[in-house]
């Protein structure tokens, strides 16, 4: 045999035994390993406790729980034991005192101001009343009355009338009559806050000698208007008052002034020689 078909261990190639055919194997998938646990959330670690069936030696019997607490329980204020504050202090007793004073002194400044600076009242007419008015060639005659109504606008001061001088005419500059009030026919006092009345009346027939007759020019204006149904008037007045102020004494204010009211328009009923103030009444104009 030839040496050259050995191997190492000696053996020939038709000693050498053949290998056994390969197999076949077959796997089993296998299952997918579980996922770790999560880890516990966040927060407060979980409560620890003694674990079921644990006793804690305490007889149960001995130990019930009680009923549940009232809800009052958990909304009455905590108890607190009165304090007694004391007397007050001597600076807490200055200082109101202090505040008192103070207070007191600016109402009394106030009411010096609206009491020791009076307004003069202020006038309206109210009231306009016309007879016999009648103009004739170089002839004429008439009377009128007149309710002047006194509004005063003080507070805590009274206004008092010791004479009134009124004076009626036609339109603004032709005078027609006047009256002479040395002392008003009533006390006219007016209180503060409060309205009162002057009643004024004039007369041609009284005055004919303080007041001379009208001239020819103003008689033919006047007749003529007269036709219209409507002539227009003013008043004038001068007045001489007191005004009564004073809140801890009394103290009075001569004053003099002049009461100016115009454009009183009268309207005359057809032929007769009676009117009266048409519309409403009309305020004057003061003049200190």
């Amino acid at each position: 045999m030839d040496d050259s078909r050995r191997n190492k261990y000696g053996q020939s190639s038709d000693e050498i035994p053949e290998p056994p055919p390969p197999t076949r194997q077959y796997f089993e998938p296998q299952q997918p390993a579980p996922f770790p646990p999560l880890p516990p959330a966040m927060g407060y670690p979980p409560a620890m406790g003694y674990p079921p069936g644990y006793r804690n030696g305490y007889d149960q019997q001995h130990y019930q729980q009680g009923p549940p607490p009232s809800p009052d329980m958990y909304y009455a204020p905590p108890h607190c034991p009165h304090q007694d504050p004391g007397p007050p202090s001597s600076f807490a007793i200055l200082t109101t005192m202090m505040l008192f004073v103070f207070f007191t002194f600016i109402v009394g400044l106030v009411l010096m101001f609206l009491i020791a600076r009076p307004k003069f009242p202020i006038f309206h007419v109210e009231t306009l009343a016309v007879t016999n008015f009648s103009v004739a060639n170089d002839d004429f005659t008439s009377a009128w009355e007149i309710n002047l109504v006194v509004e005063n606008r003080n507070f805590g001061a009274n206004v008092h009338f010791d004479r009134i001088q009124s004076f009626i005419y036609f339109n603004t500059d032709d005078l027609l009559a006047s009256s002479h009030f040395d002392h008003p026919t009533k006390d006219v006092t007016v209180k503060a806050n409060e309205k009162g009345t002057i009643d004024i009346k004039l007369s041609t027939a009284d005055y004919k000698q303080s007041v001379p007759a009208p001239g020819k020019r103003v008689m033919e204006e006047m007749r003529n208007i007269r036709e219209t149904g409507v002539v227009p008037f003013s008043l004038r007045a001068f007045a001489w008052s007191q005004i009564e102020t004073g809140l801890f004494y009394t103290e009075t204010k001569h004053i003099q002034s002049r009461i100016i009211c115009e454009d009183l328009k009268v309207h005359f009923e057809g032929d007769t020689g009676n009117g009266k103030l048409n519309g409403k009444s009309k305020d004057c104009v003061v003049d200190l």
